[in-house]
């Protein structure tokens, strides 16, 4: 599979650079703040790999137009996912969740319904880039893209779990990306739905 996919090794390494700035991130909150800087290096050559292997598979991949459905889908995936990803950065705004009061993770919307807004909305514009070009190669990326960013993802939570208890609650009761289970759950309950602000 490598041979015939061999961006999978940039995959590999936006992999291990993402965990290690995650550990980075912990050491720096256990033994000394300057570590912090290293975590953001390497959160950044992180990116950079899962952008150069994209840069990759798309070279490599053939050139074929996709159908009218599908350069439709494509394009609506993507706006839809664009807008989602920049409302959640707009909310955001350069800092990052850690930095948060407690009460801003669940008083803003997207994050008072899903915690993972901008992640999913790049997910979903990835997917929409994959839609405009039809090629197994970049499936297999985004696959596995996926896969290896979304344990990034659950290690960085586990990281912010043990470094700011006042989130658990927060990321135990507001799901990661399909917000319906959350209101399902909270109209059993009779739990009032977070006001958006």
């Amino acid at each position: 599979m490598l041979a015939a996919y061999p961006f999978l090794l940039l995959v590999a390494g936006g992999f291990l650079a993402g965990s290690s700035a995650v550990l980075l991130r912990r050491a720096a909150s256990m033994l000394h703040d300057g570590l912090g800087a290293f975590s953001l290096l390497a959160g950044i050559a992180s990116a950079a790999a899962f952008l150069a292997a994209f840069a990759w598979a798309w070279t490599i991949s053939p050139d074929a137009a996709p159908t009218p459905p599908a350069t439709i889908a494509g394009w609506l995936t993507m706006l839809a996912g664009g807008a989602l990803a920049g409302w959640a950065f707009r909310v955001r705004g350069v800092g990052v969740l850690r930095s948060w009061r407690l009460d801003r993770f669940e008083q803003r919307q997207p994050f008072g319904t899903i915690r993972r807004p901008l992640e999913l909305g790049l997910m979903i514009a990835v997917a929409g880039v994959c839609l405009l070009r039809p090629a197994a190669a970049l499936w297999v990326l985004f696959a596995s893209w996926l896969l290896v960013w979304n344990a990034v993802l659950e290690l960085g939570e586990w990281e912010l779990r043990r470094r700011l208890p006042a989130c658990r609650d927060y990321l135990k009761r507001t799901p990661r990306y399909l917000p319906w289970r959350a209101a399902r759950r909270a109209a059993r309950r009779g739990i009032p739905q977070v006001p958006t602000s």
